[in-house]
């Protein structure tokens, strides 16, 4: 009971371990409606949109337990993050895994562990927040044990965030960062839309068929050397393999790859002419020997996908460079 009553006693103090988070389970929005974010640590999910004008919008999921996904798929059991925009509909995603990860993340950085995700509390603060005994009647507020210095000279607790009173409500936020060439301190503004579980109608326009509608933007080819310089009657071995595993669509697990130059197309040969890879083989380096056998200018060779995913890919980020 004495230990119980100290703990007590600390927390009006600010102390105590306890620090000043939002809500498990909130919507608000940052910027006064222009982005909207619901946040569902409980159930391991959330969502982001972005207006970007009266008809066009980008939102954002993140998920344990995606909806759709493929069963017996990398989606089906771990974290998936799905960008949409509309319009045009056009959709990617990646999923967090031992061969995955992402290129893009919508939500706090502090959720994101290499290639784990967990759904998080919203904030994050970089130092001990001490609860103010000089709160206005309106707010509570909390401020950073550690101050910094900004470019005009004045020194601010390097974080704060203020509450309505006696709430964990949040209303605004500041933070002391670098932004362009100067160090300023930047405060945010938060509107509560709900707290509690967030309305299924915000998860509901998540296409059905995103597992195969939409690029997974781990999917792509890696190279060794991926720049040759290859001589007249010479040649050039290249070593390829994929990033991450094919997707497995009605049974068939295998991508096949082929080339075709983007210049001269009698200059060079290769062999052999396609190379395949499915969920088993595919980090193991296969070897495309690549002869010149005709003078001419720097070139490329543009892969050719077919099958495991690969048709949405954009090949022509995935090149190789012959000198």
């Amino acid at each position: 009971m004495i230990k119980i009553f100290l703990c007590l006693i600390s927390f009006i103090l600010g102390e105590c371990g306890y620090q000043p988070y939002f809500p498990p389970q909130i919507i608000f929005s940052p910027n006064n409606g222009v982005t909207t974010i619901a946040v569902d640590e409980i159930n391991q999910r959330a969502y982001q949109t972005i207006t970007l004008s009266s008809y066009a919008r980008e939102t954002s999921y993140v998920m344990k337990h995606f909806p759709n996904a493929t069963s017996d798929s990398p989606q089906s059991d771990n974290y998936v993050q799905l960008l949409v925009d509309f319009p045009p509909f056009n959709c990617i995603y990646g999923t967090y895994w031992k061969y995955g990860g992402n290129t893009f993340n919508s939500f706090p950085i502090h959720w994101l562990n290499g290639t784990s995700y967990q759904i998080k509390n919203y904030m994050k603060f970089n130092y001990e927040m001490i609860h103010s005994n000089d709160s206005s009647l309106d707010e509570d507020y909390w401020y950073a044990n550690v101050t910094c210095n900004v470019d005009s000279g004045k020194v601010y607790p390097c974080e704060e965030i203020y509450f309505k009173k006696n709430t964990d409500i949040p209303l605004r936020s500041t933070r002391v960062a670098r932004g362009g060439w100067s160090v300023s301190q930047f405060t945010t503004y938060y509107t509560k839309i709900s707290i509690g579980k967030p309305d299924e109608k915000l998860f509901d326009p998540i296409p059905a068929d995103w597992p195969v509608a939409c690029l997974d933007v781990m999917l792509g080819i890696l190279y060794y050397p991926q720049t040759s310089t290859i001589i007249l009657n010479q040649t050039e071995k290249i070593q390829v393999w994929l990033r991450t595993p094919p997707h497995r669509i009605n049974g068939n697990d295998t991508v096949t790859i082929q080339w075709k130059p983007s210049q001269c197309n009698d200059c060079f040969t290769w062999t052999p002419k396609q190379l395949s890879f499915n969920t088993k083989n595919f980090q193991e380096r296969q070897t495309i020997t690549i002869t010149r056998v005709k003078d001419s200018p720097k070139t490329t060779l543009i892969p050719v996908f077919n099958g495991g995913g690969f048709d949405l890919v954009s090949a022509d980020i995935y090149p190789i460079y012959i000198q």
